[in-house]
């Protein structure tokens, strides 16, 4: 059965107790992420290091659209299902899915063509700079999953399911302490990838995280009514999307920017 909460009749403190806390769990989970490929990149070298971190300012891009999306899709859809329109909350479940992949051809455009010159803006050093660009071009190409996934999981958010996103999380951080070593050190037929086998251990982690998420979001209520005519473009769908979404992007954006002038005076 799937995941789902009543929110006209659940308790107010037992639903905070089912939606923050999972969400909490599942945000710690994602810090460890981030501590496990830095380990591992301190494990390569020291030059490695500073490539991880130059990278994050960058790849923060990703993060504040695929935060976008979630808060648009999320807010939609359960404010369509709040007034029991069920197709209005369909329509905006699969075009936020469409949108996502907008999204993500302008997000990998503006990373593969301005990369390198944000870190050369950096101050950073030729040789970091290569190494950045061997990962973060990775990520970009791949960030496809992941803009996926937090499509897939705003229509389970809506109901106020954060279970299935704290076990992905979970989940990837298992996988990345898994897959790291395999890919950035080589076993049997995988040979040794440096800092490129970071980000296609992420890139995978996140592929199988997709995988599980789109597994439970086949068996909610909403995709019983989802039929090919709902996959055609709706351009006031679209833009009620980037309304409700862009401003998280931009403030997140805004934070990305702030990490990007502190690595530009340290530098």
């Amino acid at each position: 059965m799937p995941y789902k909460l009543n929110f006209t009749k659940d308790k107010v403190s037992q639903l905070l107790k089912k939606i923050a806390i999972p969400a909490a769990t599942g945000t710690l989970f994602q810090s460890l992420y981030t501590l496990v490929d830095t380990f591992y990149a301190g494990k390569i070298s020291s030059n490695a290091l500073v490539a991880l971190s130059k990278a994050f300012p960058i790849s923060f891009l990703i993060i504040a659209f695929g935060v976008g999306i979630s808060a648009g899709s999320t807010s939609l859809i359960s404010n369509a299902l709040g007034e029991k329109n069920k197709f209005v909350a369909a329509t905006y479940f699969i075009q936020s899915i469409i949108y996502s992949f907008l999204v993500y051809v302008f997000v990998c455009f503006l990373g593969l063509s301005f990369a390198s010159n944000m870190l050369r803006l950096m101050g950073t050093e030729e040789i970091n700079i290569l190494l950045t660009l061997e990962y973060v071009e990775i990520i970009f190409i791949g960030s496809i999953f992941f803009f996926l996934q937090v499509s897939l999981n705003s229509a389970l958010n809506a109901q106020g399911d954060t279970r299935s996103y704290r076990n992905i999380l979970i989940i990837s951080f298992f996988l990345n302490i898994i897959l790291n070593p395999l890919f950035v050190f080589g076993f049997g037929i995988i040979p040794p990838l440096g800092i490129s086998g970071l980000a296609i251990a992420t890139i995978i982690s996140q592929l199988i995280s997709l995988i599980y998420i789109f597994i439970k979001v086949v068996k909610i209520d909403l995709i019983s009514i989802i039929s090919s005519k709902f996959f055609f473009i709706k351009q006031n769908f679209i833009l009620d999307l980037i309304k409700q979404g862009m401003p998280a992007t931009i403030s997140l954006m805004l934070i990305g920017l702030g990490i990007y002038n502190i690595l530009f005076f340290v530098s």
